[in-house]
């Protein structure tokens, strides 16, 4: 501790945002040092003098859901960090539970937040997808697992009578429909799964993206389509832009920050993601809480995101 400006770990796994050297500058401007240090393994030996830290993000570790020992390894550094009196800037219990779809969506369902039709496939699962599709009566849907970032393993299933056609998020065949079973099970082998109904909307309306800094509202970015895509994301041809949000959007975007803050208290950063169905109405896809990009640069929020950067850390439990 001792550095009346502050010195911020920013742990990554190789690979950080695009916005991060611009918030570095942005900080270094205001003071406040930062340094780029890898998460430790469970199994090398840990060198780094995590004492000289004021605080620990956890914001970059991108590509976490290739590292499946992700948790337990920042599981084991948070116990490290607590001995020497060094907090998480987002704490662990928020890190545990926000990393995993299948940990905090059921929940907000339960609460009352209306989510895009949902089955979570367990670990393990086997089963017929054709019989998942017609027990619950949609046409098309979208498979992703509940631990992913960047559109990893997500395909789109459509179901015409008793054929399947499945395509990877590029538009390519993933797998022939005699296989589709098989092909489902060996994905289940690593891990649950989502199965959500497919919104035709998400082709001309994108999906809405509301940013919450410090449990505020900061911004909110409209991420479109490319033509003839089915993905919101510059990856795959789509764009980001500033959205004015409405007092409906906003307020849609609000009520679920509400219900995070019941359980987790104020958050330093969240990011809520929803796509319109038939009428028009948000439904929540997911809440970005470990990992996000928060579209700083588009919000013009560096500033406010410095500020609960090296503001209080929330630590309060409700649940």
């Amino acid at each position: 501790m001792g550095h009346p400006a502050g010195l911020i770990a920013l742990l990554h796994l190789g690979r950080i945002h695009d916005e991060t050297p611009a918030l570095r500058a942005f900080l270094a401007d205001r003071g406040i040092a930062t340094e780029l240090v890898p998460l430790p393994s469970l199994t090398d030996g840990d060198t780094t003098e995590w004492g000289r830290f004021d605080r620990v993000s956890v914001r970059d570790c991108r590509d976490s859901h290739r590292h499946p020992d992700f948790l337990p390894r920042i599981g084991a550094l948070a116990e490290r960090l607590e001995g020497l009196g060094v907090p998480l800037a987002n704490p662990l219990p928020v890190v545990l539970a926000g990393h995993c779809k299948s940990d905090y969506l059921p929940q907000l369902e339960r609460e009352g937040v209306a989510l895009i039709p949902s089955r979570w496939l367990p670990a393990g699962w086997r089963g017929s997808l054709a019989g998942i599709l017609e027990a619950c009566g949609w046409s098309e849907a979208v498979l992703k697992p509940a631990i992913g970032a960047r559109s990893w393993h997500t395909y789109r299933v459509r179901r015409d009578g008793p054929r399947l056609a499945i395509t990877a998020a590029d538009g390519t065949v993933a797998v022939e429909a005699a296989d589709a079973d098989g092909w489902l099970e060996r994905l289940a082998q690593d891990g649950a799964l989502c199965l959500q109904r497919f919104l035709p909307a998400i082709c001309r309306a994108g999906e809405f993206s509301a940013v919450f800094l410090g449990g505020r509202f900061s911004h909110a970015v409209a991420k479109s389509v490319a033509a003839g895509g089915w993905i919101a994301h510059e990856g795959f041809g789509g764009r980001n832009r500033l959205w004015q949000a409405s007092a409906a959007e906003r307020d849609w975007a609000a009520a679920v920050e509400e219900r995070l803050r019941r359980r987790f208290g104020v958050l330093p950063y969240a990011r809520i993601d929803g796509i319109r169905d038939g009428d028009g109405e948000l439904l929540l896809l997911e809440c970005e809480l470990v990992i996000p990009r928060l579209f700083l640069s588009e919000g013009e929020a560096f500033g406010r995101y410095a500020d609960v950067l090296v503001g209080p850390t929330s630590t309060r439990m409700a649940w």
